[in-house]
């Protein structure tokens, strides 16, 4: 049985300022170690639910920030930028299940360090006019070629998310948030111990779990983009249609899609931040 986790560092239990998340500080140099502890933690459970293998995806930010030498050795790791599928590449139509550990609520909800793909670039995402988070995209691509969401780990506000868009999915809460910046969270050991339990039975259960997809394709999605000229930019592009100052539309035919318009989008507004 192969197994998919995908890795962010917003949610990961101790984790709540942006700091954590940016490389060149003492803050990044912890935060990545308590993201490789998770990530751990999540790969040690799901070989005990019965996984044969395990893929691991670096995902947060530039894609390489877990301590490969720190890694289970029993997992393979997808690292490094720009991917097409971004958050979720190395999914295989063969894959059992998908875990999502260290994620964070959507940008437009409350939650610690909430955003979708890019705080920089997007304010909010809709898809079909359900706002959306990474989960509903990444885990939405992995549906749509049938593969189940088994379990997702964050803070409280996410869980939240998962609950409406993915009810099967085990939700692992390691911290419940207070604002942008400030949560209660669990021992960074009691969150790990919490996701080894958790991953185990969900992956155990894997072959009880259907694909569910959030929202059907055709995907109509309307981005608020954080700042006018990244709108003014993306609407330069042939299948993106303005729909106000800050808003922009496109049409996706499938997640696979979506992604890569929406990465697309994001590299081109951090281009010129």
């Amino acid at each position: 049985m192969k197994i998919m986790i995908s890795v962010d560092i917003e949610g990961v239990a101790g984790v709540c300022e942006s700091l954590q998340g940016q490389r060149g500080n003492p803050e990044y140099e912890t935060a990545r170690r308590l993201m490789t502890e998770e990530a751990n933690a999540a790969i040690r459970g799901a070989f005990a639910g019965g996984a044969t293998e395990v893929t691991v995806a670096d995902s947060h930010g530039p894609m390489r920030n877990m301590i490969a030498a720190e890694l289970d050795s029993r997992a393979r790791s997808v690292a490094g930028r720009v991917r097409p599928l971004a958050m979720i590449q190395g999914v295989r139509e063969d894959h059992a299940g998908v875990v999502l550990i260290g994620y964070h609520a959507a940008a437009g909800n409350r939650g610690v360090l909430a955003h979708t793909i890019s705080s920089l670039a997007f304010s909010r995402i809709e898809m079909n006019g359900l706002q959306i988070g990474e989960p509903t995209l990444y885990a939405g691509y992995a549906a749509e070629i049938g593969v189940p969401l088994l379990a997702v780990s964050g803070d409280d506000r996410l869980m939240g998310e998962i609950e409406e868009q993915f009810p099967k999915a085990r939700r692992i809460e390691v911290k419940k948030a207070i604002n942008a910046y400030a949560c209660e969270t669990l021992a960074p050991s009691a969150a790990c111990d919490l996701i080894e339990r958790e991953v185990r039975a969900a992956v155990a259960e894997a072959g009880q779990q259907v694909p569910l997809l959030p929202c059907r394709p055709p995907l109509e999605t309307t981005v608020t983009f954080a700042r006018q000229i990244f709108a003014d930019a993306a609407s330069l592009l042939p299948a993106v249609s303005r729909k106000s100052a800050l808003e922009a539309t496109f049409t996706a035919a499938s997640y696979g899609d979506a992604i890569g318009t929406l990465s697309a989008l994001s590299l081109m507004s951090q281009s010129l931040a």
